[in-house]
């Protein structure tokens, strides 16, 4: 059984004074400008999670106004509560039960699901890959400060079952617990050993992870990156300084992770010195989504929260990542994706095709002052046929128009199987009539035009009969003449009424929106002398209408 979100509900935090998104388990897809409180809807999600592993008072701290680490909205009343509550939902839609934090309730305290989601889900920020390559020319990139924060906590090895809280172990000073406990005393020697056997635990485990983690990060650069026109790039993360403890100086020493390229058998040492932003950016990628794919979590809920990842990628590999997240690595993830740019949002939507259906589209609107709210973000039809509530025939005819081409070139992407290239466009009329022409390739043209074209579905039994009585009573056939008969009957029937039925049923669609393209859908022809009338703009919209519900069957 797999658990969704069903509502997210925040009170007085961060950003929010009072937010409600009914998701009613979809994946949710959210643009808005900066400071329009994405990061703060982002943080209320990784801090809900986090709890359930937390003491109350690492909890409720962020609701208690007297705490210098709350995180209470800053323009609300000082008595208002803060609070976040999360309801999930089953396969089927039942709701399942209701957690909340505040800061008189812990109510995900070690419970299950939520520590299982915590371990499994992923929360990924474009300063989480920043921060993978923004070193100097005369710095030696290293990765554990990232690392430890953003990957060691929920990475597994073989060698131990707690790397993390081995690593917990490790920060503690020794020499400090020797001044408590051992000061002078004999005994004190052992507890520097431990220290030591530890680190030798712990590189160990380390080097098996990051083992692991740099063979997928290069699988999975190789398999969406590595350009054919581009040398070989070869990916190598490992430890280039142990974690150890210096006696004398009474001084640890962390560890510290070196990131190493080589390309076309040439070694980069320093690859922020090589590379530009875009690579540094498919590298950290690379790395950063291998570590969730090489530590895989069994958990009813699993999240994939992605806040304004890929704002330091060109929109052809910002697509790439797209195809990623949509793709089977992810599939078993609810997907909060958080963007401030609307081009890539209406280029994510897009790209769904008849997956839209599982998403939510927002848009932030709003500011922290005077409360913030996520509200639907309207498709061009939608807004076509607001404009045409309103009598503004012209507008109603420009956003049909965009539906149209959006439809059609989505339509035409999905009937002949490829997807366009990035700064590749077509025209309505053209993506039409390729889609056209795709549909009847797969249908004979002249079944169509002699038999199918303009004949009423109730008719066709009348084409082929409904029942085998004339091949039954036929004397002259053998049984298996007969059986043989009957069979490709069943055949044709089947044929005609649900693949070249409905194939011809899109066909006529297709040529109606043409005829609609030369009237309504093109804005050259409105400044004319003949308007648009209310009844041409109906139609068109019944027609993109239709049009758009082909690509959800």
């Amino acid at each position: 059984m797999s658990l969704r979100i069903k509502k997210i509900q925040i009170k007085n935090f961060k950003a929010f004074q009072n937010l409600n998104v009914n998701l009613a388990g979809r994946h949710l897809l959210a643009y808005g400008a900066n400071g329009s409180g994405k990061s703060s809807l982002y943080w209320a999600l990784y801090t809900m999670l986090q709890s359930a592993g937390k003491s109350a008072d690492q909890v409720q701290k962020y609701f208690d106004p007297a705490h210098k680490e709350n995180l209470l909205n800053l323009h609300t009343a000082a008595d208002t509560e803060g609070e976040i509550n999360l309801t999930l939902q089953n396969d089927d839609g039942s709701v399942t039960h209701s957690y909340a934090i505040a800061k008189d309730q812990h109510g995900t305290a070690n419970i299950p699901d939520i520590l299982k989601a915590n371990l499994a889900s992923d929360f990924i920020t474009y300063r989480v890959l920043y921060r993978f390559f923004h070193f100097s020319n005369s710095q030696t990139i290293d990765l554990w400060p990232v690392f430890e924060q953003e990957i060691l906590p929920f990475c597994r090895s073989s060698l131990h079952e707690d790397v993390f809280g081995l690593w917990q172990k490790i920060k503690k000073n020794p020499f400090r617990e020797v001044q408590r406990r051992y000061w002078r005393g004999p005994n004190a020697a052992w507890l520097y050993d431990q220290y030591d056997a530890n680190c030798d635990q712990f590189i160990h485990a380390m080097n098996e992870i990051l083992g692991t983690l740099t063979t997928t990060a290069q699988t999975f650069y190789n398999k969406h990156f590595q350009e054919s026109s581009e040398p070989e790039l070869e990916l190598r993360v490992g430890l280039i300084r142990e974690p150890s403890y210096d006696r004398q100086k009474r001084k640890p020493a962390k560890p510290a992770i070196g990131l190493g390229i080589r390309i076309g058998g040439t070694e980069i040492t320093k690859p922020q010195t090589f590379l530009n932003e875009g690579k540094l950016s498919q590298i950290a990628i690379s790395i950063r989504l291998a570590a969730t794919l090489s530590n895989l979590q069994d958990a009813p809920l699993k999240l994939l929260v992605l806040d304004d990842l890929l704002i330091s990628l060109d929109m052809s590999n910002r697509m790439k990542v797209v195809d990623i997240i949509l793709g089977d690595d992810f599939a078993n993830y609810q997907k909060i994706i958080l963007t401030h740019k609307i081009g890539f949002f209406q280029e994510f939507r897009r790209n769904l095709g008849a997956s839209h259906t599982d998403w939510c589209f927002k848009r932030f609107s709003g500011t922290p002052q005077f409360g913030i709210g996520l509200r639907q973000e309207k498709t061009d039809l939608q807004m076509a046929q607001d404009h045409l509530h309103r009598h503004e025939l012209e507008e109603a005819a420009i956003r049909l128009r965009k539906a149209a081409e959006k439809t059609a070139s989505l339509y035409k992407q999905w009937l002949t199987g490829k997807n366009l290239r990035v700064g590749e466009f077509h025209s309505l009329t053209d993506n039409l009539r390729e889609a056209k022409n795709k549909l009847l390739a797969q249908m004979p043209t002249k079944l169509y035009q002699r038999v199918l074209k303009g004949l009423l579905r109730e008719d066709l039994d009348k084409i082929v009969p409904v029942d085998d009585t004339d091949i039954d009573n036929d004397g002259t056939l053998s049984p298996g003449q007969k059986g043989k008969l009957k069979n490709q009957r069943e055949n044709l029937r089947t044929l005609l009424k649900d693949n070249h039925w409905q194939q011809m049923k899109n066909v006529e669609l297709l040529d109606q929106i043409l005829q609609q393209t030369a009237r309504v859908l093109n804005p050259a022809t409105h400044g004319g002398t003949e308007p648009l009338y209310d009844l041409e703009v109906k139609k068109a919209i019944r027609l993109i209408d239709r049009f758009e519900k082909l690509l959800q069957v």
